[in-house]
């Protein structure tokens, strides 16, 4: 029989042996048995609880984040990303645009007014126009004005492109109308549906302020002389507010010299006499106001072959309607900023006619120079810079007898189908 060794005291043992004699210990391995871990069925259950609170979580920031948006500033302007591209929002009529959060329109009572609010899309980095890019993810865009005044009459038109405006995605237009003296208040609202479904609105607040108008006529003040204008015009922008309207309605006189209209909406109504005389003015007039848009009628400025007849300067839009403006090496500037237009009017024996030199942007007021008579200039149109893409047009304009009678040195867009070249 073959014999083992106890692990424990090393004494002696039969192969077969499960304990030893001498010691009394067991030789055989044992292994532990470690009992089944119980878990109660309450932890299971809210274990399962939590997963599917986050299954559901996780769903729910998914759908939320594909759903479509609201976004709405009333600053003028708001930034929009989508994963198609970014811009900057802005309604603004300056030029590089800045956002206005608010218009303040100036009207006299009774009158019918009306003004843009262009919209542009814009690189929020780089300033660039985007509007190619961003008008291609864009479904609608609307406009509305909500009002609770009594005495403010005031809408707008459906947002669309502009010429006036080319770099903007849309342009609604403000009609407006005071129907008593105050200060009122309105609302605009341009909304912007995307073709994700996102909603973008920018609201503008709008007020409108009514101006005094004074009005003379040569039986109210002296207007006999070129003096008793100028001192008229002087007194007027040193008493009256910012934006108060000055009314000359001239006699038929022959004025020896020019008049200097500074920082005031000043409009000038001439007079035809019997005899055909016409009010004159025979020195050079410089117009300077950025108040509106200035007017001139029926009013003849003639020179003696030297200098410039009407220079209009800064961010002046100055108007001449059935007016004749003759004998001067310019008839007629526009420089600086300012905007200038004709309607009726003849030009003739002049150096230049009407001229274009402008360096800044200018705010246009009327790009149609209707029913006018270019005769006798060495050149009748001269447009050496206009600061606006904006097309000229020209219906019913007569060009004859002119050396030249369009120099487009600067490559302005016109529109000369309505013209007639002799």
């Amino acid at each position: 029989m073959m014999m083992k060794t106890c692990p424990h005291c090393g004494a002696s043992l039969p192969t077969e042996a499960s304990f030893c004699p001498s010691c009394a210990k067991s030789i055989q391995p044992r292994t532990e048995v470690i009992p089944p871990r119980h878990v109660p069925g309450r932890a299971l259950y809210s274990a399962l609880l939590v997963f599917l609170a986050a299954v559901l979580a996780l769903a729910l920031a998914l759908w939320l984040s594909s759903r479509p948006k609201t976004y709405e500033s009333d600053t003028g302007e708001l930034l929009y990303t989508t994963h198609s591209g970014s811009w900057r929002l802005l309604l603004s009529k300056q030029d590089p645009p800045e956002p206005t959060p608010e218009n303040h329109y100036h009207a006299v009572v009774n009158e019918a007014y009306r003004d843009p609010v262009p919209l542009y899309a814009m690189d929020p980095d780089g300033g660039a126009f985007l509007t190619e890019e961003f008008m291609e993810n864009v479904a609608s865009i609307t406009a509305e004005i909500s009002c609770s005044e009594e005495y403010l009459s005031i809408s707008c038109t459906e947002p669309a492109a502009n010429d006036y405006y080319p770099s903007a995605a849309a342009v609604t237009f403000v009609d407006f109308r005071l129907v008593a003296p105050g200060d009122y208040e309105a609302e605009l609202v341009y909304t912007v549906s995307m073709k994700n479904g996102d909603t973008l609105r920018l609201t503008q607040a709008m007020r409108c302020s009514s101006i005094s108008v004074y009005q003379y006529t040569a039986s109210d003040v002296p207007m006999d002389t070129i003096d008793d204008l100028q001192a008229l015009v002087d007194r007027f922008s040193a008493a009256s507010d910012e934006y108060d309207q000055l009314q000359l309605y001239l006699p038929a006189a022959t004025y020896e010299g020019g008049l200097q209209i500074r920082e005031r909406f000043v409009r000038l109504y001439g007079n035809i006499g019997p005899d055909g005389q016409r009010t004159t003015f025979t020195g050079p007039t410089e117009i300077s106001s950025p108040k509106g848009v200035l007017e001139c009628s029926d009013i003849a400025f003639t020179g003696s072959g030297e200098g410039v007849g009407i220079r209009v300067s800064g961010k002046t839009r100055f108007h001449l309607t059935n007016c004749q403006v003759s004998g001067w090496e310019t008839g007629f500037l526009g420089t600086e900023s300012a905007w200038i237009n004709a309607d009726e009017t003849v030009f003739s024996d002049n150096t230049m006619g009407l001229c274009f030199n402008t360096l800044d942007t200018p705010l246009v007021s009327d790009n149609f120079y209707t029913d006018n008579l270019f005769r006798n200039n060495g050149t009748a149109v001269l447009l050496e810079s206009v600061g606006s893409p904006t097309s000229l047009s020209f219906p019913g304009t007569r060009f004859t007898g002119n050396g030249t009678d369009i120099d487009n040195r600067c490559g302005q867009a016109l529109e000369l189908s309505g013209a007639v070249f002799e």
